[in-house]
């Protein structure tokens, strides 16, 4: 019984040996699926020409005169880092299987081989193939609503039915789902007509300030207002207002916001007018607005016009079947930024990421992936456990030796990850906090200390 199941689209494999019995059992076994196409390379030296057209799957003998594997390996990553290739040789060994490993290969078949083990390692390549492609066709801005799951397939339909109407809506989530990207999504950054979005993370902004930055202020309404400042409801005007954290509102704050939605129209502190505000209200919590409706906490009325539409983004470990695919995502995006080869998970490596609680949710996720790519060794292709956090089974191993899960080396290595994160936002804390998934006190103290 074959195991590797039919392609629904053509995969071509190309099959690099020089003695050609084994080429001819080869493209028998890949043929015999009838899902697979095969042509067989008997001398390397015309590698360059056979990889056009570009194959899906490279088999290639280690040992042939002119050029070994590890040399096939060397050319193909230069053309194409993510074609996978096969190592195929009679000379089984742990060492020469963690060479071609380490030189980029995709696994490694040793002589004599099994049918099956041929078509294990086709099936494996016709999924990384789809995987990557669906990776690549994921847009960047959206990567924590990637997801082959049944809930995430029913969020992003949710989002293209509501995303035409200008009603508020309320997004419910732990931090780190990805609520931000979900608004942004409904906002729909692509319609020319949508207008602004205009983000604003409400409990990073200081109670005392917070009126003035929402709401604008005249010139001399306070000790330094030298000039008008418009306020970011008018900076949201015809577009879209995003206000992240909204459970943190303060009580005064949530009665003027309350106003603007009945009348659609402002003041700003220090004036005597009214303004035009027109924007659709999109807000996100962590907690529940029921419970704090409950409590007193938050304004029953206000509840029930920012609620008229409610998405709920589950947490990553109510859709583990997505942690495949985000973590590849990210693998791919950082390996890319820092210049690494690493292109897919150690099989324990993802053994860990799926087993793991994620409490930060996606988050984390990225983070944790982008920590182990930076601390990969750079002629590594698979990303290793070694490498991942020590909560995940890791030792954020640094290339050098040194493990890193001790109290001090750890806190420098979060020290460094901190800076480069605010390094990346220009310098903005709130954005930094938000992409660490921490409070801003929080990173104030990370960078104090």
């Amino acid at each position: 019984m074959s195991v590797a199941q039919p392609a629904k689209e053509p995969f071509d494999v190309l099959i690099v040996e020089d003695e050609s019995d084994i080429a001819a059992i080869i493209k028998r076994i890949v043929e015999a699926t009838g899902s697979y196409r095969a042509r067989v390379l008997i001398d390397p030296g015309g590698l360059d020409a056979a990889l056009d057209p570009h194959p899906d799957l490279v088999f290639t003998d280690l040992a042939m005169p002119g050029m070994d594997g590890f040399e096939v390996i060397r050319r193909i990553r230069e053309r194409d880092v993510d074609l996978p290739v096969v190592v195929v040789s009679a000379h089984a060994s742990l060492e020469n299987a963690v060479r071609a490993v380490k030189a980029g290969a995709f696994d490694f078949l040793a002589k004599p081989f099994k049918p099956e083990s041929v078509e294990l390692i086709l099936a494996k390549a016709e999924r990384d193939r789809a995987l990557r492609r669906r990776v690549a066709d994921a847009d960047p801005e959206l990567a924590a609503l990637l997801g082959d799951s049944a809930t995430m397939r029913r969020v992003r339909q949710w989002i293209s039915t509501v995303r035409p109407a200008r009603t508020n809506v309320l997004i419910e989530g732990e931090s780190g789902t990805g609520k931000e990207l979900a608004a942004r999504a409904i906002h729909g950054a692509n319609d020319k007509t949508a207008g602004r979005f205009v983000a604003v993370n409400t409990a990073a902004i200081p109670e005392t300030l917070a009126e003035a930055e929402l709401f604008g202020y005249k010139r001399g309404a306070f000790t330094g207002a030298t000039r008008d400042h418009a306020g970011l409801l008018r900076e949201a005007d015809g577009g879209t207002l995003f206000l992240d954290e909204v459970n943190a509102m303060p009580a005064t704050l949530q009665a003027k916001l309350l106003r603007v939605l009945e009348e659609k129209r402002l003041r700003p502190v220090g004036g005597s007018q009214d303004i035009p505000a027109d924007f659709r209200l999109i807000c996100a919590t962590n907690a529940s607005l029921d419970a704090l409706v409950a409590q007193g906490a938050f304004r029953r009325d206000l509840y029930h016009r920012i609620n008229i539409l409610h998405l709920r983004l589950p947490p990553l470990r109510e859709r583990r079947e997505d942690i495949a695919l985000l973590a590849e995502h990210f693998l791919q995006r950082y390996a890319r930024a820092h210049i690494r080869n690493c292109r897919r998970l150690a099989p324990e490596a993802l053994l860990a990421l799926c087993a793991a609680e994620w409490p930060g949710n996606v988050r984390e996720l990225e983070n944790a992936i982008e920590q182990a790519v930076v601390l990969c060794p750079p002629e590594r292709a698979e990303l290793p456990l070694d490498v991942l956090p020590p909560a995940l089974g890791g030792r954020g191993w640094t290339g050098t030796g040194t493990a890193v899960d001790s109290p001090l080396a750890l806190a420098e290595v979060e020290r460094r990850h901190v800076r480069e994160i605010l390094r990346r936002t220009g310098g903005n804390k709130s954005e930094a906090a938000r992409l660490l998934a921490i409070d801003y006190k929080t990173l104030l103290r990370k960078l104090a200390d």
